[in-house]
């Protein structure tokens, strides 16, 4: 065993993971064309089981067509999509790991050329500038089922949970917000009446598993656009969801203008970094700092809010790691592109690895989403010289 704090048992709900680390959700870019689960899908999370996480997230899975939000992502709209995802879940469950499914909606957030994007308001999405098609109660009645639809067929597949995908500007974070959602009916107008949506999923979802599974949520606790979500909105609605019986939080952004304001590049690369990784072009610039959602678990925590918190967001150290577990800001960590870089990851600290990950947060991995299997893309020359031929070649539609 070790003193390391992020590498001590932890429990959401009545669940017991082995540490504190946690594979945060990522697009795989793996499913068939109709959004089924595949042999990389199976050797992916696989892998991560052996890695030694304590918890994995799938990536965001889409529980009814018009909220797929890229080519390649996985469905679980029909009963025919459980048999590929009990694949994954046993290869998990086969080296010891623990897995929740995430659901999720991409709203206004579809960039999927067949799919007219749907939001609660009228409002062009600040990323994609698609301008949504507004839900009418009966549109939104039917995203809700939907939600309990796709949980009753992640039990199923024996998923160990839930997580409900509410921020980065995907459908249910647009309810929450007053930039997103401008509707005066039951479904918006003040926060009470925003809190509707989520409320709503959270509890069909809750029917569907029952009162020993958990499920936890990714919830956007401020947005980047005018007259976006405050800090004391969403830190009132994750006590109003913990009062509901929600089991563990990740704190995250909620609507944005640019997807890079999420994933920020190159966190924790100084200048040594840059040199000893052959980053050339980082070597005047400014380290970015790390654990840059951690005032939003602080926000939560100061607020008396007793379950788990889970942060997410450009931890690259041990030393952040294990400061954020000791002071109490987070209960479990997240990380996404480190654990692209290094699916073994928990394993490696656990025999003694300390300072930085390996992971630079170049974004590479980022801009194949769609398109290519989740990988990190500088562990060897080939890979690197194919994604060189992807970005001025192949995706300027040359090939």
């Amino acid at each position: 065993m070790t003193d390391a704090p992020y590498l001590q048992p932890g429990r959401i709900g009545r669940l017991t993971l082995k540490n504190r680390l946690v594979r945060a959700a990522t697009s795989e870019s793996m499913a068939t064309t109709g959004g089924e689960a595949t042999d990389p899908h199976v050797k992916l999370y696989g892998d991560l089981a052996a890695g030694g996480a304590g918890l994995i997230i799938t990536g965001h899975i889409f529980v009814e067509p018009r909220g797929q939000y890229t080519p390649k992502q996985m469905g679980l709209h029909d009963d025919a999509f459980v048999p590929g995802l009990t694949r994954i879940v046993d290869a998990v469950h086969a080296s010891g790991g623990k897995i929740f499914a995430e659901l999720s909606h991409a709203g206004s957030q579809s960039v999927m050329p067949d799919v007219v994007p749907v939001a609660p308001s009228v409002i062009p999405n600040a990323i994609f500038a698609r301008e949504p098609k507004e839900m009418t109660p009966a549109d939104i009645d039917a995203v809700v089922a939907a939600f309990g639809a796709a949980a009753r067929r992640a039990m199923a597949a024996g998923f160990d949970g839930i997580h409900i995908h509410s921020g980065n500007g995907y459908l249910v974070s647009e309810f929450n917000s007053p930039h997103a959602n401008r509707r005066t009916d039951a479904w918006g107008g003040d926060a009470e009446r925003r809190s509707r949506f989520i409320v709503s999923v959270y509890q069909v979802i809750r029917a569907a598993v029952g009162p020993a599974v958990p499920v936890t949520a990714r919830i956007g606790i401020a947005d980047t656009v005018d007259h976006g979500l405050s800090v004391d909105e969403s830190v009132a609605r994750v006590a109003q969801l913990e009062a509901l019986g929600l089991d563990a939080v990740e704190v995250s952004l909620g609507v944005m203008s640019s997807y890079l304001q999420n994933v920020r590049p190159y966190v924790g690369v100084t200048r040594s970094r840059a040199l000893a990784d052959g980053l050339v072009h980082r070597l005047l610039s400014d380290t970015v700092p790390e654990a840059y959602y951690r005032p939003y678990a602080q926000a939560v925590k100061q607020a008396k809010v007793k379950i788990p918190v889970i942060l997410v967001g450009g931890i690259r150290t041990t030393a952040t790691m294990a400061d954020v577990i000791a002071s109490g800001d987070a209960d479990f960590l997240a990380m996404a592109r480190p654990f692209i870089r290094e699916p073994d990851l928990p394993n490696r600290l656990m025999a003694g690895k300390r300072g930085l990950v390996d992971c630079v947060s170049c974004n590479i991995c980022l801009g194949h989403e769609g398109k290519d299997g989740l990988r990190c893309w500088r562990k060897n020359a080939a890979d690197l010289a194919y994604h060189v031929y992807c970005r001025f070649w192949r995706d300027r539609g040359h090939g």
